[in-house]
């Protein structure tokens, strides 16, 4: 029998993506799948292997590896096989381990492996492709599991087949009455073992890489929840607060403990690699950003070449660390000022003598807090007066904050409130609202190369609102430069964030989520859906407004790619 599933993480190793090296023709190949000859061939990656951190007590592991649909000399029956793990609380972390059934290759028969398959030219990103093979060979779903952490993708080349091999790890969490386990006819039999019991396993090859890829230490897993669940903060404080938490790391936590530059420089880079892609994915554009450019800083001023890290003394290494993250903090403590005033003069250029400037907002920035101060205040120097409508901003009705924050700004100031008239709307009422309005404007959360940007859930609604009833509207993205994401496979899969169903449920009177419980309980299938961030298309957006100043599309997907290669440098090695 298995375990309970809500004592369970899954983690998988997933989407081995090949591509050949030369010229091959292509008709006489077949799709290979993860477990194949291709790994035991494979040679120099050893130095890969060994695990960074210990299993946190809480979690297990599973992986998965799948191939993507390129053609190589290999039969297509070698299919993929499951593994899942179990977790106990207050007791060792265990794998759940599977044997593969039937595998016409000597290597991988009978062994211990993992879940498996192909990414599929239907599968918007990895993860999508993913969570497919565990359905087909689980019967989980959705409903039953969410991503808990994806490890960086690494390479694996095989000449002897002219491949080169893009690995994706991820991890799953097993939601409490997840349904049982049941396997396909891949598999013949699993049991449980000890994340250390793992070498001594007869598995398939290279399983030892994608597990240190996922494994994260205690310190860096508590990191990780104080920014995924945190709910209240905007994009740039969730920036900031992971600079304090790599800096604190520096100073006092795990990476205080290397003895040598070159083992310091790889385990900062690990910690930031989390912190940016584990963190808060909602909001992972701005910490990438922050914590990239300053490893960039950091790696300027130390590692003119590939080995000048081994010339450089620890104790000045570190302190030099300190000091490129608390200047980073500082300025991104100044950089919103230079966005307020482009915003502001926008308005100015674009004035037509009315009185009164109509302007549509939503949710809580401080980028949007900023701007908005300045352009009232200036303004309001020309005898101007503006109106601003706020919806609510469900579910945790961050619009409502955002006026008190937003009026705070003039508390020291004369006149303002004579030339400033703020309501707060429901979010059912936006076509009211932006049918007479001059601008709508929101932040960026995450914009992407073709231009889209992703923000606070209702942002696209207004937009498509804003520009059906009132053509005349100007919608306007407010965002720093550091939003600007890469075009790489999940950067362009526009996925919707979903979050507690509570947040939702709490507005409710008591009367209705009493009857809606009872009415699941007698079977009836009712979803309560909390959607965060959605995606606005750039057709709905008429300017893009930084700290630069007016970005055209082409200077977003030029910062897009600049992005990309920043990525690049600092963790092509790793």
């Amino acid at each position: 029998m298995l375990p309970r599933l809500f004592d369970h993480v899954i983690f998988q190793l997933f989407a081995i993506r090949c591509s050949f090296v030369d010229d091959v023709q292509t008709s006489d190949h077949q799709i290979i799948p993860y477990a194949s000859p291709a790994f035991s061939k494979t040679t120099g990656i050893s130095h890969q292997c060994e695990p960074r951190a210990k299993i946190p007590s809480q979690y297990g592991i599973s992986f998965t590896a799948t191939s993507s649909c390129i053609f190589v000399h290999l039969h297509p029956s070698r299919i993929p096989i499951g593994i899942h793990i179990r977790s106990l609380q207050a007791q060792p972390t265990s794998f759940y381990i599977s044997s593969r059934s039937t595998d016409k290759s000597p290597d991988t028969s009978g062994k211990w492996a993992v879940c498996s398959g192909s990414i599929d030219p239907t599968d918007p990103s990895p993860e999508d492709a993913a969570k497919r093979e565990i359905l087909e060979e689980t019967t989980l779903s959705d409903a039953d599991i969410f991503l808990l952490r994806k490890g960086k993708p690494f390479n694996l080349v095989d000449e002897a087949l002219k491949t080169e091999w893009t690995i994706h790890p991820f991890a799953w969490q097993l939601k409490d009455g997840a349904k049982p386990i049941k396997f396909d006819w891949e598999h013949t039999e699993y049991h449980f073992i000890k994340p250390e019991e793992l070498d001594s396993m007869d598995h398939v090859p290279q399983l030892e890489i994608g597990l240190s890829r996922i494994l994260v230490s205690p310190e860096t897993e508590k990191d990780l929840a104080v920014l995924h669940y945190d709910h209240e903060s905007g994009a740039k404080a969730l920036a900031l607060k992971a600079l304090e938490l790599l800096l604190k790391a520096v100073q006092s936590g795990d990476l205080a403990s290397p003895s040598t530059c070159e083992e310091f420089w790889k385990e900062l880079r690990w910690r930031a690699w989390h912190l940016a892609k584990n963190g808060r994915p909602g909001m992972g554009a701005a910490i990438e950003a922050v914590l990239f450019r300053t490893l960039e800083n950091i790696r300027q001023m130390y590692l003119t070449s590939p080995d000048a890290v081994y010339g450089v003394l620890l104790p000045l290494f570190r302190s030099g660390t300190e000091a490129a993250i608390k200047a980073t903090i500082e300025a991104k403590k100044q950089t919103l000022e230079g966005l307020a005033v482009q915003f502001a003069e926008l308005v100015e250029s674009r004035h037509d003598n009315e009185a009164v400037t109509k302007i549509v907002t939503l949710s809580s920035s401080g980028t949007i807090t900023q701007s908005l101060a300045t352009m009232v205040e200036r303004l309001a120097l020309q005898n101007l007066s503006v109106k601003l409508s706020v919806l609510e901003s469900r579910p945790k009705f961050e619009g409502v904050a955002f006026v008190n924050t937003f009026l705070k700004t003039f508390e020291e100031q004369t006149g303002a409130n004579t030339n400033l008239e703020v309501e707060i709307v429901s979010d059912a009422s936006v076509s009211t609202v932006v049918a007479d309005a001059d601008y709508l404007i929101f932040g960026g959360d995450k914009v992407i190369p073709n231009g889209d940007v992703s923000n606070k859930i209702g942002s696209l609604s207004a937009a498509i609102v804003a520009k059906t009833l009132n053509p005349k509207c100007s919608v306007v993205a407010l965002f720093e430069t550091d939003k600007i994401t890469g075009s790489g496979f999940d950067a362009g899969h526009l996925k919707v964030e979903y979050n507690d169903e509570a947040e939702v449920m709490d507005a409710w009177p008591t009367s209705a989520i009493v009857a809606l419980e009872k009415n699941q309980k007698l079977g009836y299938h009712v979803k309560v859906k909390n959607a965060y961030f959605e995606w606005v298309p750039a057709k709905y957006i008429d300017h893009y407004i930084s700290e630069q100043g007016l970005l055209s599309r082409e200077n977003i997907e030029q910062l897009g790619t600049e992005s990309e290669e920043l990525e690049r440098r600092i963790f092509g090695d790793l």
